[in-house]
């Protein structure tokens, strides 16, 4: 601490340092001598034993804002004095990433907003202070550089004016909600917002909002980072990852159906079948068959009955839950695996299949299916996930032949044969 100690005693301003924990490890005499602790027993304490607790959720979000690099303006909480009393501080905190360690300048809660000021100016990020009517009354030289203007240019001007014509009433919307409901917002709460500098090109920026109050006024000081480049590498690097998924896709699903086809079905299952294991849940299937389907492509036309399958297939999927699995068995055959299901569970969604394709088909063409279910539960380490596949598709498809049995148009499930 050598080299701080002589800026701590000559402060006139209470001074802590805490580690990425909050545990104190320095504090300065201004700051013993109003809260009547010792430095050694602030240091064998940490914030959290001393800030009132009502205050630890908007502490909490302070610190992840110092820890992701940003500074924190105004931070008001109660600290515990030794005599009891809790006594009202407002903080400014930065951090140093290389030792990891939190600094806090605080003051009684009367004050006004040049320190704040002041603090901008020394601050490693881009900061700007807003009134209630969006002017900027301040903006440090990297605010000034981000943005493209000169030396105080941007003194006075509306915050407005650094956002894109076409975002500005927006702006102007957000910015009355949050002057309603001022409290502490971190980075990284909303990446989607743009900025305008100088010369009229857009930036992607991160803006962390801290509220200052000054004699019943409100002020706003905003901590911005440039993440354009960030953001653009992101992108590309999504836009990669979702060719590459498209790609994977054409490879995954049946052409005509978007199911995915039987090869996917066997890599997916094992993964399938390790998480309803690990969690002890049981694993459901139900293969589908359209009634009567040779009858229909010889009345209507393979083409016909293309599209027909097409339908089955997108009210199917529409009736599971985004993790079950739909599969273009064969031919009319689906096949529908869906992890931790109950045979009650798995009877309801055939239900709701069959009667949708029997009611709700918009091609014109009446059809029915029958639906076969199966389920098995994960309490035997014995069987491999090859063979409860494989048993699964067996039993599901034997209550499949006795659906068809009883007429077809319904459901059977395996354990009711």
């Amino acid at each position: 601490m050598n080299e701080f100690e002589n800026f701590f005693n000559l402060s006139t301003d209470p001074m802590t340092i805490a580690d990425a924990n909050g545990k104190i490890v320095h504090a300065n005499s201004v700051y013993t001598a109003i809260t009547g602790w010792s430095v050694d027993e602030l240091k064998a304490t940490s914030y959290w034993d001393l800030i009132h607790p009502d205050d630890h959720a908007k502490a909490r979000t302070a610190l992840q804002t110092v820890k992701a690099g940003h500074p924190v303006f105004a931070l008001e909480y109660r600290f515990l004095c030794k005599d009891g009393s809790y006594k009202t501080f407002i903080a400014n905190l930065s951090g140093n990433k290389k030792s990891e360690h939190l600094y806090a300048i605080s003051r009684l809660k009367e004050g006004q907003v040049v320190p704040y000021i002041m603090v901008a100016n020394a601050a490693p990020v881009a900061v700007m202070i807003i009134d209630t009517n969006g002017a900027i009354i301040h903006a440090n030289q990297l605010a000034e550089s981000m943005f493209g203007y000169e030396a105080g240019e941007l003194q006075g001007k509306s915050i407005e004016e650094l956002i894109p014509a076409r975002l500005r009433k927006k702006h102007k919307i957000h910015r009355g909600e949050y002057q309603s409901n001022p409290v502490n917002r971190p980075m990284g709460s909303q990446y989607n917002l743009k900025g305008l500098k100088k010369n009229g090109m857009e930036i992607r920026v991160d803006i962390a909002l801290n509220p200052l109050h000054e004699q019943n006024e409100l002020y706003v000081a905003c901590s911005i980072l440039d993440i354009t480049e960030k953001i653009t590498t992101a992108e590309l690097a999504l836009n990669l990852e979702r060719e590459n998924l498209r790609l994977a896709q054409l490879a995954q699903r049946d052409p005509l159906t978007q199911a995915y086809n039987r090869r996917t079905m066997e890599e997916l299952f094992p993964k399938i079948a390790e998480e309803c294991k690990r969690q002890n849940r049981s694993v459901s299937t139900i293969m589908l068959d359209v009634d009567n389907f040779k009858i229909f492509n010889d009345s209507y036309g393979h083409q016909t009955g293309d599209q027909l399958l097409k339908e089955l297939a997108y009210i199917a999927q529409n009736h599971i839950r985004e993790n079950d699995i739909l599969v273009r068995y064969g031919g009319e055959e689906f096949f529908i695996i869906m992890p931790n299901c109950t045979p009650r569970q798995a009877s309801e969604v055939a239900e709701r299949i069959r009667s949708s394709l029997e009611k709700d088909m918009t091609s014109g063409h009446k059809i029915t299916a029958s639906l076969g279910i199966s389920t098995y539960s994960f309490s035997s380490d014995l069987e491999s996930a090859d063979e409860v596949l494989e048993k699964l598709i067996e039993q599901s498809d034997q209550a499949l032949y006795q659906a068809k049995n009883k007429g077809r148009n319904r459901v059977q499930h395996f354990s009711s044969i």
